[in-house]
């Protein structure tokens, strides 16, 4: 359990806030780059309750700007992007590539020059990756740009698209770290069911790492050995899940405190993306509206789920390994009562990841001279989740990746 104090210190993300203090460390994707074309209209994003603009210029340069224009506060998305800049209707105020605000007139001409640049303009630093674009809001200097395992990738090797889930962000982070409800929630879909199912309760070991941890989950065979599934946090937004080749990282950023875009990175290093792979035919479905693709669930009574196949074909009922996940996020609440919970032996995951969050951000509140996992400290590169079968014990594999770490 987790009392109210606590919960909300982890969960609320806006202004001000000790978390979301320590989130603005950090760079986070906002928007898909195919959704911000050149010379059109600008797209709305949100990020720790800062409302913003994204807009691209026919050079393909962007711009990030804070929603409100800085002149009279309206709306820069009912604004025209002319492609050389985004102009707002209300005054005809002009924001240039990166925002930089390029004509102001509405003063006389003699002092345009000038109130520019004293102008206070909200600009956010803003890049491109992975099919992504990614903006920093904190104050200062620029963190370094963090080097993960799919960036970099063409888009026949990686796909990102985002889902907007109705709940707070830390229950969807709780559900990719929870190894356990593999062998439940998901029976009827996960494709490496037949090795997951060797065990609905598995030994769960937690490894503390620089970045964030590692969850082991240990699954003894019926015929003697173990199957292995290691989970990688990289704090604080990502989660890498075990697959094979074609992999999986899963990004989760608050948009406010009771919603959260949640990122589904598909990528393979080897061979181009293919449908029919067994991450595939469940990913896949989602680019069928990628830049939402929960508005599939919207309106529809208990999420979309089929209580006629409900426990016999189907076991959830949903038809998506993800609208699973979603599913339950949003049933624990808009912020999820973690007062009046009862946590078990395969919780210690989650356990951990609340200590690594609350600690974080009460430095981060502290203004402490470093944070966890501060920016550029460590090789991102390598980290991806893993599975394997083994004759060796926890305690013999994690000497092993002791001695090799």
């Amino acid at each position: 359990m987790l009392g109210i104090a606590d919960n909300a210190h982890i969960s609320h993300t806006g202004p001000q806030t000790p978390m979301g203090t320590y989130l603005r460390n950090f760079w986070m994707p906002v928007a898909r780059s195919a959704a911000v074309a050149p010379g059109a209209d600008p797209v709305r994003a949100k990020a720790l309750d800062v409302p913003m603009v994204i807009y691209r210029l026919d050079d393909g340069s962007l711009g990030c700007l804070d929603e409100q224009c800085p002149h009279r506060r309206a709306s820069l998305a009912l604004g025209y992007n002319s492609g050389s800049s985004l102009t707002c209707i209300y005054h005809g105020w002009e924001f240039g590539s990166g925002g930089r605000c390029v004509a102001v007139p509405t003063e006389p001409e003699r002092r345009r020059d000038r109130f520019r640049e004293i102008l206070p303009v909200n600009s956010h630093p803003v890049r491109e990756a992975a099919g992504m674009i990614w903006v920093y809001l904190g104050d200062g200097d620029e963190p370094p740009f963090p080097a993960m395992d799919f960036m970099g990738l063409d888009d026949d090797h990686c796909r990102a698209v985002v889902g907007v889930t109705r709940c707070g962000w830390v229950q969807c982070l709780e559900g990719l770290v929870d190894t356990a409800h593999l062998g439940q929630l998901h029976k009827t879909q996960f494709p490496g069911q037949d090795k997951v199912a060797y065990e609905a309760a598995p030994s769960i070991i937690v490894r503390d790492r620089p970045y964030g941890m590692q969850i082991y989950a240990d699954r003894p065979r019926p015929n003697g050995g173990h199957y292995y599934r290691v989970t990688e946090y990289v704090a604080p937004f990502w989660c890498f899940v075990p697959q094979n080749d074609e992999r999986a990282a899963f990004g989760i950023v608050p948009i406010d405190d009771t919603h959260t875009m949640q990122w589904v990175v598909w990528y393979d290093k080897n061979d181009p993306l293919d449908a029919a792979k067994p991450l595939g035919r469940h990913a896949a479905p989602l680019t069928r509206r990628p830049d939402d693709f929960t508005a599939e669930m919207r309106g529809k009574q208990r999420w979309g789920q089929d209580r006629d196949t409900l426990g016999r074909d189907h076991f959830s009922g949903l038809d998506n390994l993800f609208f699973e996940d979603l599913a339950v996020q949003e049933s624990q609440g808009a912020i999820m009562d973690r007062e009046n919970e009862h946590l078990g032996s395969s919780d210690v995951g989650i356990v951990r990841l609340r200590k690594i969050l609350r600690d974080a951000a009460t430095s981060a509140a502290a203004d402490a001279p470093t944070i966890f996992n501060r920016p550029g400290d460590h090789d991102l590169k390598p980290v991806r989740g893993s599975s394997f079968e083994s004759d060796d014990d926890l305690a013999a594999i994690l000497s092993t990746a002791e001695n090799g770490a």
